[in-house]
């Protein structure tokens, strides 16, 4: 039996092919320029980044739950107690009347008034009077008409002596809305029957007549009750004097 046993040395033609060297050179340098020419990675982010972006994500998610929270929420929860409108102190309860719902102005002072107190004001002029018209009612049902009237003088030294004027008798007075035609109230023609009060407020001075259509039997009782509403309605001067 005849084996095939290797010769040596191998022919040229057992070895691999040998490249020269400029070849491989040629290889070398094509593999260098694809490699740069691949994009570069950037380096996986480090443990801490991962954790401090998820911690943001978690602040933003809880941020957007509490808004919408909050919009959903009912603008007056059932169990608040609602504020209620707080009424004036004062004894009565006064309304105004449709025929004058908004105080008059005028600066003619001596126009809207009588007897000593007109002499007086065409020497000494105010600077303006308003005027304002309210109703009340007294614990037996009477209807009582308030004309309160808001005198504002130069200085309060005018004021004090317009005042110590109209509390004197028979000097006349500023004319009040029924009397003045603003305001019709039959059977009255005037409040100046009923009862007067007035107080000075630096160089402003607040009058207040008041009467009613039925009065009392008493006449010095319906003068009595006609100042205690005046004397009430002196307060409603701090809504519109000025």
């Amino acid at each position: 039996m005849t084996q095939n046993l290797p010769r040596f040395p191998p022919r040229p033609t057992d070895t691999a092919p040998l490249y020269p060297a400029d070849e491989l050179m040629k290889l070398q340098s094509i593999m260098d320029n694809r490699q740069g020419q691949l994009p570069h990675q950037p380096p996986p982010p480090s443990r801490r980044s991962t954790w401090v972006g998820k911690a943001l994500a978690l602040v933003g998610v809880a941020v957007v739950s509490g808004f919408v929270w909050w919009v959903l929420q009912p603008s007056d929860p059932v169990d608040q107690p609602v504020a209620q409108p707080q009424k004036t102190a004062g004894e009565f309860e006064f309304t105004t009347v449709p025929q004058l719902p908004e105080p008059v102005k005028d600066s003619d002072c001596a126009a809207h008034a009588s007897g000593q107190t007109s002499t007086f004001f065409k020497t000494t002029p105010c600077l303006q009077l308003t005027r304002a018209f309210y109703t009340a009612k007294l614990p037996d049902g009477r209807t009582v008409y308030s004309s309160v009237s808001v005198v504002k003088m130069r200085t309060a030294e005018e004021a004090k002596a317009l005042r110590e004027l109209t509390q004197k008798d028979g000097t006349g007075n500023v004319k009040d809305l029924v009397l003045d035609k603003a305001i019709s109230v039959p059977p009255l023609t005037t409040l100046a029957n009923g009862g007067y009060a007035s107080e000075q407020r630096d160089q402003q001075v607040v009058i207040v007549e008041s009467d009613s259509p039925v009065k009392s039997a008493d006449a010095l009782a319906h003068n009595k009750e006609m100042k205690k509403v005046s004397a009430d309605a002196i307060r409603l001067a701090s809504s519109f004097g000025g």
